[in-house]
């Protein structure tokens, strides 16, 4: 009976290894976005004559933030499930990640939905709160998506 529990216990320890490496990833990527995001308008918005170790300083930040994205997408692919690899593979394919991209943002919100999924977080969510949460309505919702109303009124 011992060695029945034992095992147990590595099994059950295992997949809450897995499980924090899933959510380490995840919260990864998500830092990772707001960061680039951040940085590119932060660069895009310094004027001509910025001195150049702020200019600098957000270059490094810029790269350092693909690089968390870069090595979360793959942990993500590593440790999340077949629909969560799928789609952060559909991303790349598109050319990556794109705050301005319905879609890609639509996806996302898909891999973080998956992610809770796994991690067997099954409330009754839909792929469109997690966007609406992501972008607010500063995105429209991809054509592909008809919902009359992403969040219900609160007498719903």
């Amino acid at each position: 009976m011992a060695v029945i529990t034992t095992r147990a216990n590595r099994k059950l320890e295992e997949r809450k290894r897995i499980a924090q490496l899933a959510t380490d990833a995840f919260l990864d990527g998500w830092k990772a976005i707001v960061e680039v995001g951040t940085c590119e308008n932060l660069i895009s918005e310094l004027p001509a004559n910025a001195p150049a170790g702020r200019r600098e300083e957000l270059t490094t930040r810029l790269s350092t933030a693909k690089s968390l994205w870069t090595s979360a997408k793959v942990r993500m692919s590593l440790y999340g499930g077949s629909n969560v690899s799928r789609l952060v593979a559909k991303i790349e394919v598109a050319g990556g990640f794109n705050a301005g991209d319905p879609d890609k943002v639509y996806d996302l919100a898909c891999i973080f939905l998956q992610v809770r999924k796994d991690l067997g977080l099954n409330e009754e969510i839909e792929p469109v709160h997690i966007f609406q949460a992501l972008v607010g309505d500063r995105v429209n919702l991809p054509a592909h998506v008809h919902t009359p109303r992403a969040i219900p009124g609160s007498t719903e």
